[in-house]
């Protein structure tokens, strides 16, 4: 268990993270947010939930995106960064690049999207590049053909990879000063010899590409806050009783307009509110993100099924290559 000083200590923790003096200040309005746009994906992947979220609405529409967006701007110095992506592959929204560009017209300080990198392409990259998009991250569990294949089933590894190198090469040819992070889901035991040969392979490939700015990590696998049993993905976590970062940092809002608990919630079960018909403020202080904020503050997380025995967004939750 946890005692009440652990808990005001770990509290102290997350308003470090979040650069602020105290938690109080992390009320204001959330400093980070998840935008879907696009609830389809082009990939089938082992370890992934596609299969059993509801598509029946594929992509955000575009006057509740403006809604968004006016609504953002008004808190632009104080937002960190809006990711365009969180169930699906943003790049079958035929708009993302647009949508990358309304964001950055209205001040956002960095905009971000994640990636499989299949739909890629030239025309598209100097797009993205030319709008401003801060960062992109690729998501690319191996180097092995056999292997990526295996794991991201749909996709063919030679396009992805070229794509990839593309990307990196058109962003030196522009000077663009945009960050790249190559993102995996260990598809191995990485503490096994043989995991730590082929986690060291992967490295140094990328390695060859990356600025100084740019990351690299592998993410534990995780069993979309205990919605997927994925037999020999997910590692056993003992019970975790100190509270998450999201409840006073992140904002996740699905193609829909509901507004959820984090991305491991696809079908936004725990409703926090529609953008449709509320304001993002309204929602950040509403009842509901506060019965979270208040289990999570008093060590009782694990009375919330997403929450039990995730550790998906602690610090030690992934393994870096800077």
């Amino acid at each position: 268990m946890i005692t009440k000083e652990d808990l005001s200590f770990e509290m102290q923790k997350i308003a470090k993270r979040l650069n602020l003096e105290n938690i109080q200040g992390a009320l204001y309005f959330p400093k980070y947010f998840q935008i879907e746009t696009s609830r389809l994906c082009n990939a089938k992947c082992p370890y992934c939930a596609y299969d059993q979220w509801n598509k029946d609405v594929p992509f955000m529409s575009e006057d509740l995106f403006a809604k968004v967006v006016n609504e953002l701007e008004r808190y632009a110095h104080w937002i960190e960064w809006v990711c365009l992506s969180r169930a699906g592959e943003p790049l079958l929204d035929k708009k993302i690049i647009e949508r990358v560009y309304m964001l950055k017209q209205v001040g956002i300080k960095c905009v971000n999207l994640t990636t499989n990198a299949f739909l890629l392409n030239e025309e598209k990259i100097r797009r993205l590049l030319d709008v401003g998009l801060d960062e992109i991250m690729f998501s690319i569990d191996s180097i092995d053909k056999n292997e990526y294949e295996k794991i991201k089933v749909g996709l063919k590894f030679e396009k992805v990879l070229k794509n990839i190198e593309l990307f990196f090469k058109l962003r030196e040819e522009v000077n663009a000063k945009t960050i790249v992070r190559i993102r995996a889901v260990a598809p191995y035991d990485i503490e096994s010899a043989i995991g730590q040969s082929k986690l060291r392979k992967w490295e140094d490939y990328w390695n060859q590409f990356r600025k100084p700015n740019d990351r690299i990590y592998m993410k534990k696998p995780h069993n979309w806050g205990n919605q997927k049993e994925l037999v020999g993905y997910v590692p056993n976590i003992a019970a975790v009783y100190h509270p998450c970062i999201l409840p006073w940092s992140t904002l996740h809002v699905t193609a829909m307009g509901t507004a959820t608990l984090c991305p491991m919630d696809y079908d936004a079960i725990m409703n926090l509110g529609s953008v449709v018909l509320q304001s993002i403020k309204e929602i950040w202080d509403g009842v509901e993100v506060n019965k979270i904020r208040e289990n999570h503050r008093n060590g009782m997380r694990n009375n919330i099924r997403f929450c039990e025995g995730c550790k998906l967004f602690d610090l030690d939750s992934r393994l870096e290559f800077d």
